[in-house]
């Protein structure tokens, strides 16, 4: 019996690797990819964690929607640079930690389609990214700030649920409306642990509606992909990994002075070092409001 159990165990993990290995065909090739960082923290260009650095209350921080209101046919103009410098995929910030949303989601009135600019953001981005023939990828922080039940969710199992309903529905949304999305980046895990996040749940619901999607390792399940921040680290344990790096150390627009930017050599070094150690890299900008 105990040999029967190990056979299929085996056969099941083969099945996956084989699944896995023709989902990240494309993305082992592509080695370099365009990370975007937009959002409300962009109005102030003093980093994307600006409300928490500096302590700025949820109703105060909010009024900033009303101010946001970015250009139409950016998206494209990412999407552009992207291709001419050579970047095969693409990754925009969907909700950061802050919880405001760039689409039009029926879970909060935080959107873009409901205040600032009145229109879906992620809409236009993903529009962009297949014109100029980009994979399109979304990153979603699973915390939120501004959500009631995104801290009381680790001292009440009641908030605990509502928190992850809320949180689900919206990746549901984002995996349901916008046709084929090549990848899940999810990043801000605090404050729960995979079971309490139901990661497993979650990304099978992914699964679902994107079969050929890639996800990465911060719903604190492996996935596909290591994502190593801010370092190029990799070693001999047969995983997918992705540096994602600044350009000028700060993932949200900040005022940088033209001497603390990479350099294109910079740049040149940690793709090659990407490269050579069998990873990608996904170099960010941070584009003003």
């Amino acid at each position: 019996m105990a040999k029967a159990a190990t056979k299929k165990l085996s056969t099941k993990a083969l099945a996956e690797k084989k699944d896995r290995d023709r989902r990240m065909a494309w993305w082992h090739e592509a080695r370099f990819g365009m990370f975007v960082h937009l959002g409300l923290y962009s109005l102030l260009g003093r980093h994307e964690w600006v409300q928490n650095n500096e302590g700025i209350p949820n109703d105060e921080y909010a009024l900033l929607a009303k101010k946001f209101k970015p250009k139409p046919g950016a998206p494209r103009e990412w999407a552009k640079l992207a291709k001419r410098a050579g970047m095969k995929y693409m990754v925009l910030t969907t909700k950061h930690h802050e919880g405001y949303c760039l689409w039009d989601t029926a879970t909060t009135e935080f959107d873009a389609v409901k205040t600032g600019p009145k229109r879906d953001l992620i809409a236009e981005y993903v529009e962009a990214c297949r014109a100029e023939g980009m994979k399109v990828g979304l990153y979603f922080s699973l915390m939120d700030w501004k959500h009631p039940d995104g801290y009381r969710c680790v001292k009440s199992e009641a908030a605990r649920k509502r928190f992850v309903a809320y949180t689900h529905e919206q990746v549901r949304e984002l995996m349901a409306n916008y046709g084929q999305i090549d990848i899940l980046w999810y990043d801000g895990d605090y404050p729960l642990e995979a079971d309490k996040w139901e990661s497993v749940k979650l990304n099978k619901m992914v699964r679902k509606l994107q079969p050929d999607i890639i996800i990465n390792n911060r719903s604190r399940v492996p996935e596909d992909y290591k994502t190593p921040e801010e370092e190029i680290t990799f070693d001999d344990d047969g995983r997918a990994w992705e540096a994602c790096m600044m350009f000028n150390g700060s993932w949200g627009w900040s005022d940088t002075a033209d001497e603390e930017w990479l350099t294109a050599r910079d740049v040149v070094k940690m793709l090659r070092k990407c490269v050579y150690g069998g990873g990608n890299l996904l170099l960010n900008i941070g584009p003003k409001p």
